[in-house]
């Protein structure tokens, strides 16, 4: 079903919270005007799209519902020297774990950096590696259970936990030390075993070799029925789904840049299912006020955000089902 102007000018007004007075008035027309532009029975003069396209940040063939050009990609100039370390090949490894992991990061620094110095200090007899490893698990332990709750890092926590404050010498456990490192063990298959069990995830680690070709970008969007399935790898691009009803969806990214914008389908089904997956790279999910997301989302060298909060009547339901590798997912609510 194709959407008409008066549509578009209404999901975007809606998008904005603007109220019809509140759009006159930036356009110089009556509120009578807008509301006539939004039931179909007038159009707007040709002089004022740009200006509608401004308020609403988007481009003058997206509200007149035209479909925007394929992207284009910018070639790389490759030298006689970058052609021959392509042939010989190599890996690449990156790293991009978002402002969760760059705080995670700078607090392993500091807690291993200040213990380091307070031994020098005290004169405690601790070498660099038995501070270095149970604060690299305490650490990471931590961050992960700050966005979601698992065994597995509870255990990774314990383990950094106990044998920090024994190798430090400041507590040990005599009666129940030998039990001590069997038990978190259990606690970590044990997370392994529910992180199994549930609903099948993506891989977790993305690990590509640089070979004789150069990586090809790719990005693709499409929508069936009631359903998208969104792709995207080594680029960046925004997609917007208009779907007439959204009831499930599946994006990728592997790394690059994905925004994904919701907020024009013109309803979504409560109980809505979205498959998620984000690979060192950066994915946004710009949902509408009107809806609830319910996120369960994984992460490994990641992280998940939510930003905004949904109206005190939301009625319709999302289900975020997403896994994050060295990257990370961003829910807004606009």
């Amino acid at each position: 079903m194709e959407q008409t102007l008066g549509k578009r000018i209404v999901a975007n007004r809606k998008r904005l919270n603007l109220t019809q007075d509140q759009l006159a008035e930036q356009l110089g027309v009556t509120a009578q005007a807008v509301s006539k532009w939004e039931n179909d029975q007038s159009c707007p003069d040709i002089s004022m799209l740009p200006r509608l396209a401004e308020i609403f940040g988007i481009s003058t063939d997206e509200l007149l519902g035209r479909e925007a050009p394929p992207p284009t990609y910018q070639g790389e100039v490759v030298t006689d020297d970058e052609d021959e370390s392509e042939e010989k090949g190599g890996w690449e490894f990156h790293w991009d774990a978002g402002r969760k992991g760059a705080l995670s990061f700078a607090l392993l620094v500091l807690l291993v950096g200040g213990l380091t110095l307070a031994a020098r200090i005290l004169s405690w007899d601790v070498s660099f590696w038995s501070i270095l490893w149970p604060s690299a698990f305490l650490v990471y332990g931590l961050s992960s259970l700050f966005g979601r709750f698992s065994l597995f890092s509870f255990g990774a926590t314990m383990i950094g936990a106990y044998y920090l404050v024994e190798n430090l010498g400041i507590y040990s456990l005599d009666i129940a030390g030998d039990l001590v490192f069997p038990l978190i063990v259990v606690l970590l298959g044990l997370g392994l075993l529910i992180d199994a069990l549930r609903k099948p995830k993506k891989p977790k680690f993305t690990f590509r070799h640089k070979g004789g070709e150069h990586k090809k970008a790719h990005s693709s969007m499409t929508e069936n029925g009631e359903s998208f399935d969104c792709s995207v790898s080594f680029a960046e691009n925004t997609y917007t789904v208009t779907l007439p009803r959204l009831s499930s969806g599946e994006a990728t990214v592997s790394f690059g840049e994905l925004t994904l914008d919701l907020t024009q389908c013109e309803e979504i089904a409560d109980g809505c299912d979205l498959d998620l997956s984000c690979s060192f790279g950066e994915l946004r999910l710009l949902v509408p006020k009107s809806c609830r997301v319910v996120p369960d989302i994984s992460t490994s060298f990641g992280s998940s955000e939510i930003t905004g909060h949904p109206d005190s009547d939301a009625t319709a339901t999302i289900h975020v089902d997403g896994s994050v590798s060295f990257g990370e997912i961003e829910i807004h609510y606009v």
